[in-house]
């Protein structure tokens, strides 16, 4: 089962690698700065590792939101490019669902901060990360 969903996954993403092919817009740039589907998955997981790693948003979210939150991150970018993904599995819907408090919001932009040190994004990849997760931050400190 496992290796269906890895074999799907990777199909899934040399598509998206193939048609963001000249995309301008700051999601396909990310995209492709990124690597591709390889390399947002690299920088989803390690989202998911640190916030596994940071008590306050392990806490909040649990393991099933932090799969969910892995998952949110990789379709925002791929959404940010104009890809289509399924409804509300963006992380802003992952995360807008869950209620989290202020240090719970502030815990999962620390992991989102450390897994781009982890990754060693560039400044430019850096910016473009923190430029998808400002409207989200914003949004949720409502």
């Amino acid at each position: 089962m496992l290796n269906r969903r890895m074999f799907f996954l990777l199909l899934i993403s040399v598509a998206f690698l193939i048609s963001c092919a000249g995309t301008k817009n700051v999601g396909g740039g990310l995209w492709g700065m990124l690597g591709g589907g390889k390399g947002v998955s690299a920088l989803a997981n390690s989202f998911s590792a640190n916030l596994q790693k940071n008590a306050v948003a392990s806490k909040a979210l649990g393991a099933a939101g932090i799969e969910s939150a892995r998952h949110g991150l990789y379709n925002t970018i791929a959404k940010a490019g104009g890809y289509g993904i399924e409804k509300g599995s963006d992380l802003a819907s992952v995360l807008k669902g869950m209620n989290l408090d202020a240090a719970a919001v502030n815990g999962v932009g620390e992991s989102l901060n450390a897994a781009m040190a982890d990754q060693k994004l560039r400044p430019e990849q850096e910016k473009a990360v923190t430029e998808l997760w400002k409207p989200i931050n914003k949004q949720l400190a409502k």
